[in-house]
């Protein structure tokens, strides 16, 4: 039995976009009716970017977990074919999956601590602690994963590299500049609401970016992968397994 699914790249970063961009607009209004109105309600609280554990935090969860499966079908994929960068994925999938906990949980957010910046004398795109060791990981991500992103395809390696400038320009540099404004400013205003908007849409789109890539990734690499399925339930007799 032959089972053929039509995944479309195109079609689903169509919906994954209509949900991050519903997201972006309901949170912007939401920014402008708190600063600018004063209108506040415990629903805005849901769907507001820069608040966690809401309707968009799950979302980003749910589109890194998503990545971290794609991740790992490639690595098995390229384990069954000897590939020299099956660890490179696996390893991928893995950092996207913690990825994933951490958009939930907000570990990163327990290094966020004014006093400390304020007592280290830290410039003013160190505020936010967290980039420090989120600069140190780049750094060591970027190294650790040179002569990957090299023996891609051109057009995965431009979609990859898009995708990680995107997530980083939101998640690091819109976070310095945030930081700097929360400090100046504090987090009470419109500037501020507004470039912590800017920073989760830049790491949702940057999200879905990666999505797009390794779809497509994967739509040029399937000729070559061979997938076999078992059914693994000891209440069932031993059948033949099926190749997709």
């Amino acid at each position: 039995m032959q089972l053929k699914i039509a995944v479309s790249p195109q079609k689903i970063v169509r919906y994954l976009l209509i949900g991050v961009f519903f997201f972006t607009i309901v949170s912007t209004g939401i920014q402008i009716c708190k600063y600018v109105f004063d209108y506040r309600n415990e629903w805005m609280d849901l769907f507001n970017l820069d608040r966690e554990l809401n309707f968009p935090t799950w979302y980003a969860a749910w589109m890194l977990v998503f990545c971290a499966i794609l991740l790992k079908i490639i690595a098995v994929g390229k384990k069954q074919q000897g590939d020299r960068y099956t660890k490179d994925w696996q390893l991928l999938s893995l950092i996207f999956f913690w990825m994933a906990i951490d958009e939930i949980v907000s570990i990163h957010e327990i290094l966020i601590i004014p006093e400390v910046s304020q007592a280290l004398n830290l410039p003013w795109f160190l505020h936010s602690m967290w980039v420090i060791p989120g600069l140190v990981f780049v750094a060591w991500f970027a190294k650790r994963y040179a002569k990957f992103v090299r023996h891609l395809p051109a057009k995965s390696k431009l979609h990859f590299i898009s995708a990680a400038c995107t997530y980083i320009g939101g998640a690091l540099v819109m976070e310095m500049i945030g930081s700097h404004f929360a400090q100046s400013i504090g987090q009470q205003h419109i500037i501020y609401a507004l470039i912590a908007t800017v920073e989760e849409f830049l790491e949702l789109i940057g999200i879905v970016m990666f999505i797009y890539a390794l779809l497509v990734y994967l739509n040029q690499w399937a000729n070559y992968v061979d997938l076999k399925v078992d059914i693994l339930d000891p209440a069932l007799k031993p059948q033949k397994s099926h190749h997709v």
